[in-house]
Formats: C-alpha cells, sequence, structure tokens
C-alpha cells in the first residue's frame, strides 16, 4: 500500500510575507430549491426511467442539530428536483411542502449576527513554521485500473467495523474521559531521510488567498494552535460545525511523541490578514471542555507516513465550554457524497515561498475514486503544512450551498494532490454524537429515550445468545430508524445507532453488533433497553437466536399496546431457509361466512412484489396451514441468492388473522413468529 504523509501542523512562527496576489474565491450564493415537483409520495411513485437521489444531511441550524434525508427526482434525463424533505432527528417527520420551504430557509440563514469588530494584531512572535513532511516522488504512482478494482473489493469484503471514539475531558475526573491508556506504540516508520530535504514544488501552485472572511463559509474556517504536554506549540485548520465543536485532523491534537493529546486548543474563526496585521474578527475560544478521536489514530499516531488507507482514522472534534455566536447556521455535512468535484480552505504557512496567517483556497476533481470503500477521498487540491484539518467542502446544485464531505490529512510531493477522511456511513453515527454535543450533556439528535421502549434486548457480551432487530417500513417513502440503546441495569444512555435508508415496503433486520460498532459501544452490558425513533410509521421485531441450540424466537414487547397487524407477516422465510428454519403461514377465518384469502408475497429487502398465494375456500372458524415452499410453488416464485425473507400481506381485509409459526430442527421446538411493534415518528 503507498504510504503518505500528512499535512503537518504548523509549529507556530514569526516571519510574514507580503501577499502579491490576493482575490477573494466566494462560493456560489445560496438560493432556495424548485419545490415546484416537491411530493413525498412521489419517490415511491417515481416513473420508470427515472432516477432517485438521497443526500443524508446533518447540519446545526438555530442552535439545534438536525439529520434529514433530502430526496431528488431525474426524469427524462432533467435536471433532479427537490421531491421529500424526511427528518431522521431529533424528531422523525416527512414534511409538507410549506414545512420544507422554512426548514430550508433556516438551513440557508447563513450570516454574521454579533459580529465583533475585527481585531487587529501582529503575527504571534513565537510561531515558526515546521517543515512538511514529504515522501518521493517514486513512491507515488496510481495504481492500474485492476488494481483499483483489487483494492475496492479487498476494502469492501473484509472486517469493516464503524469507527470508536475516544475522549479526553478538560475535567480529570470526568466520565468523559473514556480514551484507553495511552500508547506510543504506532505503525509505519518515519521519512528521516526526506525530513530535511527542501519542499518541493506542487506543480502550478493555484491557491488563492481569502481577504473577505467575514462572509460564509469563511467565518466558520478558522486557524486552530495547539500545545502538546512535551511544550511544542503547532498550527492547524479547522472548521465551526456548531457553536461549540471544531471539526479538524485527528493528528492536530493527538501525538503518541509529544505525549498523546494536546494540553492547550485555541480557535480563531475567520481569521485574515493584511500586510503584516493579523485580523480576528470573532476573536478566539480556549476553553475547551472535550477532545475526540478516534481510537485507532490514537494507537498509530506520531508517523510522518502512513499507508492510504490509515487516514480514514484521521478525524477529530475540539468541544469549547461557550458557544461561538457570530454566524448564524453552519456547514451541513453530506454523508456518502457524490460530488467528484470539491473546494479547500485552509491556514497553509507557506505558498510560494512566502509566509502567511491567512487562509487560502483551491478547487479540484478527485483522483482517487477507488479510495472511497476504504473511507478516503483525495482531489486535485494544492496544500502544505497547515492546511491539516481543513474542510472539504461540495458545493450543492440546487442551493449554491457548500456542504462538508470530508477533511484534510496528507499531501503529497506531486502536482495538486491531497486527501483525507471521507465522511459516509461508516463515520456518520460518531460525527453526529460529536457535532450534536451541548456543554449540558444532552446530545440533542442522537441519545434519547422518545419514541418506542423496547426491553430486555441482548447485548454481543452474551455469545450464546444474540438479538436481531427487524425494521418494516410500509409507507410510501424510504426512511430510516434511529435506536438509542440504554444499559439495562442503570438505564445510562450509551449510544445511537441510525439505520441505513430503508426502502419502501422493506424489512431488514440487523444484528445487535452491528447497532453496538455503529452506536460507539466498545464495552457492552449484558442487556439493552432500546428507545426506537422512525422517520415512518411501521413495525419492529425483536428476534433472539440461541448459538447453543440453534434456534430462534420472537422476544417482542414494547410499550405501545396494539403491537399486531392481523393482515400482515413481517420476516417469514424463504425456501432457502427451510433446511434449518422453515416458515408455516397460517390463515385463520375467524368469520362466520365463507372465505378465500388471496395473500401478497413481497421480497423484504426492496418490498417488490413477487407472486399471489389464494388459499382454498375456508369455512367459518376454519384454517388454511401452508409451509411456505409450498406458497412459493402455488405463486411460482422461487427464491434467488439472498432472498430470505418475505413480507405477506393479505390483498383485501377479511374477519381473521395471519400467523407465522417457524420450526427449529435442530431443536424440534415450534415458535411463533408473529408478534410486531408499531413504531412512529415521535
Amino acid at each position: 500500500m503507498t504510504m503518505r504523509s500528512f499535512i503537518a501542523c504548523q509549529w507556530l512562527g514569526l516571519a510574514i510575507a507580503l501577499v502579491t496576489t490576493s482575490a477573494f474565491a466566494q462560493s456560489p450564493p445560496t438560493r432556495s430549491p424548485n419545490f415546484a415537483g416537491y411530493d413525498c409520495s412521489a419517490v415511491a411513485k417515481a416513473p420508470a426511467g427515472s432516477v432517485v437521489t438521497t443526500q443524508h444531511i446533518g447540519q446545526v441550524i438555530k442552535g439545534k442539530y438536525f439529520e434529514w434525508n433530502e430526496y431528488a427526482i431525474a426524469t427524462n434525463g432533467g435536471a433532479p428536483q427537490l421531491a421529500c424533505i424526511s427528518v431522521i432527528g431529533p424528531r422523525g417527520k416527512a414534511l409538507t411542502a410549506a414545512q420544507a420551504r422554512t426548514f430550508i430557509a433556516d438551513s440557508l440563514a447563513i450570516g454574521a449576527l454579533n459580529a465583533n469588530a475585527a481585531n487587529a494584531a501582529r503575527a504571534p512572535a513565537n510561531e515558526t513554521p515546521e517543515r512538511v513532511k514529504t515522501e518521493p516522488r517514486k513512491h507515488r504512482t496510481l495504481p492500474s485500473a485492476n488494481a483499483e478494482r483489487a483494492m475496492s473489493v479487498a476494502t469492501t469484503t473484509g472486517s469493516d467495523l464503524p469507527p470508536v471514539a475516544v475522549t479526553k475531558s478538560s475535567d480529570p475526573n470526568s466520565p468523559e474521559n473514556t480514551a484507553p491508556a495511552e500508547t506510543a506504540a504506532r505503525q509505519g516508520s518515519a521519512l528521516s531521510t526526506y525530513e530535511d530535504a527542501p519542499a518541493l514544488a506542487t506543480g502550478i501552485e493555484d491557491r488563492v488567498q481569502v481577504t473577505n472572511t467575514t462572509t460564509y463559509p469563511w467565518n466558520t474556517i478558522g486557524y486552530l494552535t495547539v500545545t502538546y504536554p512535551n511544550g511544542a506549540s503547532y498550527r492547524c485548520t479547522g472548521t465551526l460545525v456548531s457553536p461549540y465543536v471544531v471539526l479538524t485532523a485527528g493528528h492536530c491534537i493527538h501525538n503518541n511523541n509529544r505525549g498523546g493529546f494536546v494540553a492547550r486548543v485555541q480557535f480563531f474563526p475567520g481569521q485574515s490578514q493584511n500586510g503584516q496585521s493579523v485580523q480576528r474578527p470573532y476573536g478566539s475560544h480556549a476553553d475547551w471542555q472535550n477532545l475526540k478521536t478516534t481510537q485507532r489514530w490514537m494507537q498509530i499516531s506520531g508517523s510522518d507516513g502512513y499507508p492510504v488507507t490509515d487516514y480514514q482514522n484521521d478525524f477529530a472534534a475540539v468541544q469549547f465550554k461557550t458557544p461561538f455566536t457570530h454566524t448564524s447556521t453552519f456547514m451541513p455535512v453530506v454523508f456518502s457524497s457524490v460530488a467528484t468535484t470539491v473546494t479547500s480552505g485552509g491556514y497553509p504557512a507557506q505558498v510560494n515561498g512566502a509566509n502567511f496567517y491567512a487562509p487560502f483556497t483551491d478547487s479540484g476533481s478527485e483522483r482517487a475514486a477507488y479510495l472511497r470503500p476504504s473511507h478516503v477521498r483525495e482531489f486535485a487540491i494544492d496544500s502544505s503544512g497547515g492546511n491539516s484539518g481543513g474542510p472539504f467542502w461540495a458545493t450543492d446544485l440546487s442551493t449554491g450551498r457548500p456542504q462538508l464531505v470530508g477533511s484534510l490529512s496528507y499531501g503529497d510531493d506531486t502536482d495538486d494532490q491531497s486527501g483525507g477522511p471521507y465522511y459516509d456511513a461508516w463515520n456518520q453515527s460518531i460525527l453526529s454524537d460529536w457535532i450534536s454535543w451541548t456543554p449540558n450533556g444532552v446530545e440533542v439528535a442522537q441519545n434519547s429515550t422518545s419514541g418506542l421502549r423496547m426491553a430486555s434486548v441482548f447485548s454481543s457480551a452474551q455469545p450464546e445468545s444474540q438479538s436481531f432487530i427487524r425494521l418494516y417500513n410500509p409507507s410510501g417513502a424510504p426512511g430510516t430508524v434511529a435506536v438509542t440503546l440504554a444499559d439495562y441495569a442503570t438505564g445510562t444512555l450509551l449510544g445511537t445507532w441510525t439505520s441505513p435508508t430503508i426502502p419502501a415496503g422493506a424489512s431488514l433486520q440487523y444484528g445487535i453488533a452491528a447497532l453496538e460498532a455503529g452506536a460507539g459501544i466498545s464495552r457492552p452490558p449484558s442487556f439493552y433497553s432500546l428507545s426506537v425513533r422512525p422517520t415512518f410509521a411501521g413495525y419492529f421485531q425483536h428476534v433472539l437466536w440461541r448459538t447453543g441450540d440453534g434456534s430462534i424466537t420472537d422476544l417482542t414487547t414494547c410499550d405501545v399496546k396494539t403491537t399486531e397487524d392481523p393482515m400482515t407477516l413481517m420476516g417469514v422465510h424463504s425456501g432457502i431457509l427451510q433446511t434449518g428454519y422453515p416458515s408455516t403461514v397460517v390463515i385463520q377465518n375467524t368469520g362466520t361466512t365463507n372465505a378465500i384469502v388471496t395473500l401478497g408475497i413481497f421480497d423484504a429487502r426492496n418490498g417488490a412484489r413477487l407472486g399471489t398465494y389464494t388459499s382454498p375456500m375456508l369455512a367459518p372458524n376454519a384454517q388454511d396451514i401452508r409451509s411456505m415452499p409450498a406458497i412459493e410453488a402455488a405463486a411460482g416464485i422461487r427464491p434467488t441468492d439472498g432472498m430470505y425473507h418475505y413480507i405477506i400481506k393479505s390483498d383485501a381485509s377479511f374477519t381473521g388473522f395471519l400467523q407465522h409459526l417457524v420450526r427449529n430442527i435442530s431443536s424440534g421446538v415450534i415458535t411463533d413468529m408473529t408478534p410486531v411493534c408499531q413504531m412512529a415518528p415521535p
């Protein structure tokens, strides 16, 4: 694997040179999208040939963290039109057109609120730039197409558990200090052979100095200074994503060779430079409460270069006790953005041989899309020491707003090459938790006990009994489900997992280990109690699998008493599972007249109708009991690979109910898998 060198934080220094050419690269002005085609029901009914795209977005708006999905539909090769906004949290809800207009207007209400008069100051007298760590050109070649495909396959088929967070709190007695003992162990070796070599040119230098930093988004990008326990001070770049939270690179706040976590942090949003004068229009904060990075980065930090895939862990947050109040909202984060051209902003110590304390910007296209499965992105963007931790943002075509898609960790001595962590579903939960933090400890959009309550969920700490949850979305639009896990004995909220998008009509299953990983729970208790908050009205089921005897049982119980839809069954096993867990469907006629019942059989993965089963004539109080292979044969269904579960629904209401039974072959026990719980947006 290619070794990449990160754009090091810069040692704080003295000299400043005048800018030879300066300009201001402003992002496109924000605007309201076209609402002419807004209709949430249209997402599920998009005509053939149309393309439905989804953006999963998180943003602090008016001091509160929201997450939502934006659905857009493109027909006949035209431009995508906004079709639906479905809020995930803090309260799940599909918005009406009027609500969506207000929501977008609040999201775009970007501006200065209590802008202080510019604070002019000379450059700090103790800040000297550190050399940028480099790697020789001969070590950097893009892989062939075959190698790219191999790398992509290798990174997606292996273990790919979400990152685990570690925290250092300013209060040494705080329970927030969850990091294990720091270690000096690290991978890779310092590129000491090249440490004293002169910095190599990066091709045509096209970075542009930003001179007006009191406009968005530059008033949220800032100059970050840190001091380590060994006394060394460095400079980086950070992005203010809430009144309290700055995102940056992991290597900007933790280095095993310098004493671990930094001891001091100070952030200056919107810092600019005019000649010898440094302007700090919004002052600074140094009263940090928590420093957060990933456990993996804490373990390996300290080297000059890493295999490129290690940079997936190189992201961090600084959480301050008091808020920045100069801006009304913040750059949204788009998870798993498909944009191929981005802009970066940051505070490089040197550009064209001159020293600066000013922000510079550059834009470029993606160079190595094959890195995305490794949760890393790389762009044709110039960078140098001091750019570390700066944002990569894409411009939303419908609104013109900048949207964070990742951050800058490393650079190269070849032309225009910078990369860093990709914000996607892999790290979405940990980033959402960090961004939504407030000093009173309330995780606004994440940890919550609102919604459906579920008890007696087995954790991964019990290897002989593993819980699975099944989520059924019968609505007409895709949605997600947020599940907060709490310690069953103390009620302590441990973390929140947000499901992948569940298509309309689909029912998907997730193991408890996936929930724990997504919620950042590394030390699970024996049991959990759950709080379930969907963005749609649907159904929840809790299934227990005992590895000892191979049996599965339905342990669904909840605080919503109207628990079942008598006309629908979820999680019915297809013929693929008949050798171990054969399903049987019971149709009970409780009416006083004869009845024929037709059942629709649907693919649980996507809600697609596969066929129809028609029962024989059922006399009053009679039952039709059929194995799933018999139902499949009557409906002409042959399950394909991966088609493990069905949803079965009566095409018309009848006086009676459906029942789902599963026989556990290894134990001989028959269990009723019918019970479910209703769930709805809080």
